[in-house]
């Protein structure tokens, strides 16, 4: 260990005798390298084990994090000890030890909201990503030193992060604290030259952070900021569960969308195209998209973060936790994080419904509806929903999309069993109430079911047995005209056309099947069932060079099919490992699968889309 690295991770045991003590440091910025120091005081005599967890809660899948562990070297006191590697993320201290301290260097360099990024111009990091558990110990205070960067190009640098603070300085460097493993992991960290503005909603003290290039009305944000959080804050029920404060931590990059809720912060990943325009009044779509982000993640503060299935609660982070509820608390989200931006005036009812009708269109689109069931996509998220590959589309459907979805027809459903006396807002409050009367309990697979019977006053069985357990179609026409909107398919009037709204022409022909640019020609990405590709022959990963025998790009493509479209067939050429082969594509024409939703009752919409009597600032 050298000179600087005792320097800098040299920690006060004696003072917090029964605390596990962190100290990290971004040592080394332009290798991408965090060095981290864990101290255990009373470590288990029979030798102690720590772990990094193989997956970060809100993320469904096995990622590892110990792949990037560069080196790990332990001592008792001034004695090196040796440690023992029990399996791919696990290690064991000789037993007998007294004290415990363990140091190692995490590589990090993904930049994303799941796990840990570090260069000269910020670092972020997840605690699953770089803080080691003891075994026997998640239950102590866990405290952790925040060192500032030795690089010059790291000067000036400050934290953001929700963790409470002990010690520190103006920066935000100093001790942290946490009452237990659980709630340290639970605060992302991004330190950085950054913009942050405060501000209070519903007496809840919140931070917008933002890190990147970009030129943006920083103000406008924080007020719609305002209304979305006083609003969700109403609508549960005052205070906030959160204690101290909230914090956005924004990303800011050229391409990039992704968000990762946590218990009193969101790491969001954003486009600086998806912020507001200085000086522009409007909302634009990409502006709307963000908001919307910012509206799903927080509302998990309550829906997932507390309220959340029994199987998380402790969460097991050396496994798969497998439950059949993301359809609920991912459904659930997806389905209020838009309808809340209407209802408190950020977007118009015009609006919502193009939104709402591109998550219909997506669902409508994939033969995976017709093959795996909403719970079934939940339960094998693990293996399927973030490990998607070519065949995605036809063989699983997205609990996010198709658990809005239900939302809506579950809505519809209480809406007309109680003739409008009560809603699915009846179920999401009656669900916080009961977290907050068992002291946080989680619940089992079937509680929201139960619940939303109860509050309608009869028996939904019937409706969850084919909404959630079988792959026919959602009684998604009839939930809509229950809430006053009709519901039409159309074809595709383009192949960048996500729906939601009405069109003027149709395309009239489609190849049934994704492409990107490739030299020389088109690439299939995805061959969807039933469609031309599937029967020419076609496969992802094959290379179309010509149709007709004249050379395609991707920006002719669609306008080539257009052209051959008073042909029954046309002669495709394409690549496939290499070698050339030639193909009969037929032309056919789009299916009716593009949803548009428009207003047929003005009462009834209206009923469905202000249904709440949470007073908001606007």
């Amino acid at each position: 260990m050298s000179g600087i690295v005792r320097r800098f991770l040299i920690l006060k045991h004696s003072s917090i005798p029964l605390s596990i003590q962190y100290s990290l440091h971004a040592s080394h910025p332009e290798a991408h390298e965090f060095t981290v120091q864990m101290h255990i005081t009373n470590p288990n005599p029979d030798g102690q084990v720590v772990r990094l967890p193989t997956w970060i809660p809100g993320s469904y899948m096995i990622r590892d994090f110990s792949k990037n562990i560069i080196t790990i070297d332990a001592a008792s006191g001034a004695n090196p000890v040796e440690l023992m590697k029990l399996d791919k993320t696990t290690w064991q201290a000789p037993a007998g030890l007294k004290a415990l301290t363990l140091h190692y260097v995490v590589y990090a360099w993904d930049l994303s909201v799941r796990t840990a990024h570090l260069d000269a111009n910020h670092g972020f990091f997840n605690g699953t990503s770089v803080f080691l558990s003891a075994d026997g110990h998640e239950a102590s205070e866990h405290t952790v030193n925040l060192v500032p960067s030795d690089s010059d190009a790291c000067l000036g640098w400050q934290v953001a992060t929700s963790l409470k603070p002990r010690d520190v300085n103006d920066e935000g460097f100093g001790l942290y604290e946490a009452i237990d493993y659980d709630d340290l992991i639970d605060h992302p960290v991004e330190m950085g030259n950054f913009e942050r503005v405060s501000f209070t909603a519903a007496g809840l003290q919140h931070e917008l952070v933002l890190t990147g290039r970009y030129h943006t009305d920083i103000q406008r944000i924080v007020k719609d900021l305002i209304v979305i959080c006083e609003y969700q804050i109403k609508f549960f029920g005052e205070p906030s569960p959160v204690q101290d404060k909230y914090v956005f931590l924004v990303m800011v990059v050229g391409e990039g969308y992704g968000g990762l809720e946590h218990r009193a912060s969101t790491a969001l990943l954003v486009s600086r195209d998806d912020l507001p325009v200085p000086g522009d009044e409007e909302r634009s779509e990409k502006y709307v998209q963000f908001l919307g982000l910012c509206s799903h993640e927080y509302f998990h503060t309550w829906n997932v973060k507390r309220i959340k299935p029994a199987v998380f609660v402790p969460y097991e982070l050396a496994a798969e936790s497998y439950t059949e509820l993301l359809w609920f608390f991912e459904g659930m989200t997806s389905y209020y994080d838009d309808l809340l931006l209407v209802r408190c005036g950020l977007v118009t009812p015009d609006t919502y419904l193009k939104l709402l009708g591109k998550i219909v269109t997506r669902v409508q689109r994939g033969a995976g509806r017709l093959v795996q069931s909403v719970t079934e996509s939940s339960f094998d998220a693990w293996s399927k929903f973030y490990k998607q590959d070519e065949n995605a589309p036809n063989a699983i459907v997205s609990y996010y999309a198709k658990g809005a979805m239900v939302a809506v027809c579950l809505d519809a459903e209480i809406r007309k069993a109680t003739a409008g006396k009560k809603s699915l807002d009846d179920v999401m409050q009656t669900l916080w109430q009961n977290w907050l009367s068992t002291g946080g309990a989680g619940i089992d697979e079937h509680e929201p079911q139960r619940i939303a019977s109860d509050i309608a006053g009869v028996d939904l069985s019937d409706f969850f047995d084919n909404a959630l357990y079988s792959t026919d179609e959602l009684p998604m026409q009839a939930a809509l005209e229950q809430l006053g909107v009709d519901l039409n398919y159309r074809a595709r009037s383009s192949a960048t056309d996500l729906g939601g709204e009405a069109a003027k022409t149709s395309l009239p022909a489609w190849v049934g099947a994704n492409v990107s640019s490739a030299p020389g020609g088109v690439k299939i990405t995805h061959v969807f069932n039933n469609g031309a590709a599937l029967a020419a022959g076609l496969a992802a990963g094959d290379t179309v060079v010509a149709l007709d025998y004249v050379s395609v790009s991707v920006a002719s493509f669609a306008d080539d099919l257009v052209r051959q479209q008073s042909e029954e067939v046309v002669t495709v050429h394409y690549f496939r490992l290499g070698e050339l082969h030639v193909a009969s594509l037929p032309i056919l024409s789009p299916p009716k699968d593009t949803a548009v939703l428009s207003v047929a009752d003005e009462a009834r919409f209206n009923t469905w889309i202000h249904n709440d009597t949470v007073s908001v600032s606007s």
